[in-house]
């Protein structure tokens, strides 16, 4: 019981020490400096990919020929995007600065879209960007980047257990919200809160559940373009694929350093 009582208080201190040091952790997440100084830092590879998704988005814009404000703020959303993803795949805490901005402008394009799980997903990413700008701050490493870690047999059940249970309570809102495609879009918030809690606290399977949220996210606005290619579902749907093949490398990336750390 003391035991229990100790480690209860122990999480409460270490809260409240978070809360208070927020103000000046978002200070640095947003700053300019600390952003330009880790989009200096990626790797050759990771700046080639970013220019190429970046590059398709923008492509994907000006061919889908919706530049209603909408289609602005699906651009918006892409690029941020793909600077936060760039990001997260070399555990860099500026992520989260682009991390808000994207999910700010994906709600609406969602929201246009009538597409309740992801309206769903995207608040929680929201709520989730300063609880892991407290967390990475405090876990950053020397190289100031978060280190991969590999999650427990027990804790990936319990996770999946935590889906399904979502899924299944999401897909009962859904229907009676009287969403659109709601047994796929039921899947993105359960999957979103898994992948972005796995990843608010380093641990590299999130991205099991990035790629598989990202696969069905694919189907979904191709799926929303061939229903109304006026809705910014062109560009959504390039930037879902750009998010898959960036989910793809983000998964090396994490696998392959936490082999690292391992060596080490």
């Amino acid at each position: 019981m003391n035991t229990l009582t100790g480690t209860v208080a122990q999480k409460w201190n270490h809260f409240k020490t978070g809360m208070i040091l927020l103000p000046k952790q978002l200070q640095y997440t947003f700053s300019l400096k600390a952003n330009l100084t880790d989009i200096q830092a990626l790797t050759k590879t990771s700046r080639l990919l970013m220019g190429a998704m970046l590059l398709a988005t923008v492509v994907a814009f000006i061919f889908g020929d919706n530049f209603s404000p909408i289609g602005w703020i699906s651009l918006i959303t892409g690029i941020s995007t793909v600077i936060n993803l760039i990001l997260v795949d070399q555990g860099r805490l500026t992520n989260y600065s682009w991390g808000m901005l994207s999910t700010v402008v994906w709600l609406i394009v969602a929201l246009n879209n009538h597409l309740i799980g992801d309206i769903a997903s995207q608040s929680f990413y929201f709520v989730m960007q300063f609880i892991g700008i407290s967390v990475w701050h405090q876990n950053q490493s020397s190289r100031h980047v978060v280190e991969s870690k590999k999650l427990s047999f027990q804790k990936g059940m319990a996770y999946f257990a935590m889906t399904i249970i979502i899924y299944g309570v999401v897909l009962f809102v859904s229907h009676s919200l009287h969403g659109s495609q709601i047994y796929l879009d039921a899947t993105l918030l359960p999957l979103g809160i898994v992948g972005q809690i796995l990843m608010t606290y380093g641990y590299r399977s999130q991205w099991i559940a990035w790629i598989t949220l990202d696969i069905i996210n694919v189907i979904i606005w191709a799926r929303a373009l061939s229903m109304d290619g006026s809705a910014g579902a062109t560009s959504m749907l390039v930037l879902q694929v750009i998010m898959l093949i960036n989910a793809f490398y983000g998964q090396y990336m994490w696998f392959n350093q936490s082999k690292q750390n391992l060596v080490q």
